[in-house]
């Protein structure tokens, strides 16, 4: 068996331990999982080699064998993924022995797979002697060596308790060392942080549904490409995370440009006109790995002091908290994310595809030539709209399929028609509901990673649980019986990292995107990631959590402008999750179409009255995901009571206070016994939902006066009536929200 081939089965074998729970790379950390740190020590053994190989050290200089730059990559690969295989026991990680029982194991499974002499030694030299304290011979030992202490550098006790310049000096003295001797003064990796441009103007430019799904599943196939490129170059283990249009890389510090070059091309040429910004970090050391940015030492970090603008800076940078939490892997990430910021707004570039006046416009987009005509439309468009479009009619969703693979998972079997159009969801309400649901703290969770293995660990799980979560709402909210239609009743625009775009009918908009703040706070990855950060900081603040906007419009409302509108809908809702720490929902119905896009605007102009001296609010919005699934109750209860009775008290709203009570206790008098009990009933829970968010709530029945500066500046009255008689005619109660609060 040659070592390409060997890479294979390694990978095989190390993959068993990633739905391992409770197996750990450290049993003094019990919040980095092996897998991560054997995928991590692979990921920079393959990148330390790499640049050996460019710095003209040949195979047999490192490893004493005659192999090609690829071959030594899968040696390299297959060392940093077996390294601590013998912590790895049923039903747990034992850390005593396990180099002696990784060598055992290793040596027998060797011998099985066919692997002869000199190839076996070689391996198994590098499970013998992957610690400092083993002495390391050839330099591959010492890179599998180097690469273990870099993988979980932030996770180490030792280093941790490094608090002063000369404790940390000694901590890692030992390691510098040995990358003095390796690489002399030049650091041999390089992080690889990337995020696509203006993501909106290309997915969303139009109100064609097979256009928006191909501009979509085109980037989600740059992204397929990207992992090709790692793995075919260097090791599908470089790349710590793809997704949502962002990645993050660890590359050979000597080919850093050569990959940014290469991204930023592969963009282009599958799409055309999308372009994606890359930054590349300093070349790092295992000290940056460790501590992030200079200063390292903790003891100089809480000696920072700073007046006017240098205070916030240090304010912003560390938060209010121990500024020791910040010093690890996951503030070299938050700094290259600010390049990457900065680097956008100084983008000097954009694809310019030449429209003259003599051609005619694309009748898709309006802003290219066209080129291409579309039968099935009977339109002339680009070859830009025209590729998105033939891709989105290809019925091969990738999103989809993973769907479908989860339901076979649990022995549901269902045929999945994709929508033809976006009538195909708004089906014979006329209306569409757009949900883009993201991550709360998640900024906060990652900028606390200690070290790569843990980046590694966080990111998995969040996309893991940000998956599931979808999809298991998606279940929960149409059944069997909805998904087995003559096509699927809504489309995923977008399911990376933490986010989520669906679109779907309007009734059924508040019940999935309810369903999936649910299952995403009660995931056992997210739920497992809250007790991790306890353990590890004793600090039980950190609550992890999704917030969404959903705005629901007539199907022919521009989606471009409704994901505007999204965006501030989820801006709001994000503001209360931060004072409430908890998911949170803020939604739109647009009666009619508006000029602005600013979702402030328009809920202030929609819902905001002043009667008599009195600040009124006709919404209690946004709310949390327990209000959310009260008022999705109510909702339900209130369509007992006839429609008129319903309208008649939305329009004795806008008169004020006191003349809406007079007009409901009135009608709720006069009203039929049964439905006396319902109105009485929703009166009273519409009222303690809105005091429930203000402990200093005072009012009368429905209506209170409350000071919520995330949902309103200063003091006002509000009521939820209006929100819940909305919810009430959109018939969200026909769809089912499933399980419990979290």
């Amino acid at each position: 068996m040659n070592i390409l081939e060997l890479q294979n089965r390694v990978e095989e074998l190390a993959e068993h331990l990633q739905t391992a729970s409770n197996i750990y790379a450290d049993t003094r950390v019990p919040w980095g999982s092996l897998y991560d740190h054997l995928a991590l020590t692979a990921a920079l053994a393959v990148g330390m080699v790499s640049e050996l190989w460019n710095r003209g050290w040949t195979a047999k200089d490192i490893c004493g064998l005659e192999l090609s730059k690829e071959e030594l990559q899968a040696l390299a690969r297959i060392c940093g993924l077996t390294h601590d295989v013998g912590k790895a026991r049923l039903g747990g990680t034992e850390y005593r022995w396990h180099v002696q029982r990784g060598i055992e194991h290793m040596e027998g499974w060797l011998v099985e797979q066919g692997v002869l002499e000199p190839l076996c030694t070689v391996i198994l030299g590098t499970i013998e002697r992957h610690h400092l304290s083993n002495n390391p011979l050839t330099p591959l030992e010492k890179v599998v060596c180097l690469a273990d202490s870099c993988a979980s550098a932030g996770d180490r006790p030792e280093l941790a308790r490094a608090e002063t310049r000369p404790e940390f000096e000694r901590a890692t003295q030992a390691t510098g060392k040995l990358e003095q001797e390796l690489f002399g003064d030049t650091a041999p990796v390089c992080l690889l942080l990337g995020d696509v441009d203006a993501i909106k103007a290309y997915v969303y430019e139009t109100q064609v549904l097979p256009e928006i799904r191909g501009g979509s599943e085109l980037l989600q196939e740059v992204e397929e490409e990207i992992r090709g490129l790692f793995q075919e170059n260097l090791a599908k283990e470089c790349l710590v995370y793809c997704g949502g249009g962002s990645f993050l890389g660890i590359v050979p510090a000597s080919e850093a440009r050569e990959w940014k070059n290469r991204l930023e091309a592969l963009y282009l040429r599958i799409t055309r006109v999308a372009t994606v910004t890359v930054v590349i970090s300093k070349p790092l050391w295992y000290a940056d790995l460790a501590r992030g940015l200079r200063p390292y030492t903790l003891e100089e970090v809480r000696k920072l002091r700073g007046q006017g603008v240098a205070e916030d800076l240090l304010l912003s940078h560390f938060g209010t908290k121990d500024r020791a939490q910040r010093k690890n892997f996951g503030e070299l990430v938050a700094d290259l994310t600010g390049k990457l910021q900065q680097a956008k707004r100084r983008r000097d570039f954009a694809p310019f595809v030449e429209t003259l006046p003599i051609f005619g416009r694309c009748q898709s987009c309006g802003k290219r030539m066209a080129e291409t005509w579309d039968s099935t439309r009977g339109e002339w468009v680009c070859d830009v709209c025209g590729q998105k479009r033939d891709k989105g009619r290809q019925r091969k969703r990738e999103t989809v399929r993973r769907f479908g693979d989860w339901l076979k998972a649990k022995g549901i079997t269902i045929k999945l028609e994709l929508p033809e159009d976006l009538n195909a969801l708004a089906r014979e309400e006329g209306r569409i509901a757009l949900l883009y649901a993201d991550g709360n703290n998640m900024g906060e969770l990652l900028q606390r990673a200690l070290s790569p293995a843990a980046y590694r660990h966080i990111s998995d799980a969040l996309k893991t649980a940000t998956q599931e979560a979808l999809f298991e709402a998606l279940w929960e909210t149409f059944g069997q019986k909805g998904l087995a239609g003559d096509s699927l009743p809504f489309e995923i625009i977008a399911l990376g990292g933490d986010d989520v775009v669906v679109i779907t009918s309007a009734g059924a908009g508040w019940a999935l995107t309810v369903n999936v703040l649910e299952r995403f706070a009660t995931h056992q990855k997210i739920t497992k990631l809250e007790r991790e950060f306890q353990e590890r900081l004793g600090d039980d603040s950190l609550k992890l959590s999704m917030s969404a906007g959903l705005a629901i419009a007539d199907v022919k409302y521009p989606i471009r402008f409704l994901f505007d509108l999204v965006e501030g809908l989820l801006r709001k809702a994000k503001r209360l999750a931060r004072d409430q720490q908890t998911g949170t929902l803020a939604h739109l119905w647009l009666r009619t179409p508006v000029v602005s896009e600013n979702a402030e605007d328009i809920l202030e102009n929609l819902y905001r009255r002043e009667r008599n001296g009195l600040e009124c609010w006709l919404s209690a919005r946004p709310y949390t995901v327990k209000e959310a699934r009260e008022l999705h109750r109510l909702a339900g209860e209130l369509e007992k009571v006839p429609s008129s009775f319903c309208q008649a008290l939305a329009e004795s709203l806008e008169k004020g206070i006191y003349v809406s009570l007079n007009y409901a206790l009135y009608q709720a008098a006069r009203a039929r016994k049964e439905h006396c009990a319902t109105l009485w009933e929703v009166f009273e829970n519409l009222g303690r939902l809105v005091s429930d968010s203000s402990s200093s709530a005072r009012g009368l029945l429905f209506w209170r006066e409350t000071e919520a500066p995330t949902k309103w500046p200063g003091r006002a009255w509000c009521t939820a009536f209006l929100d819940v008689l909305e919810l009430t005619k959109l018939g969200v109660h026909q769809y089912p929200i499933v399980g419990g609060c979290p």
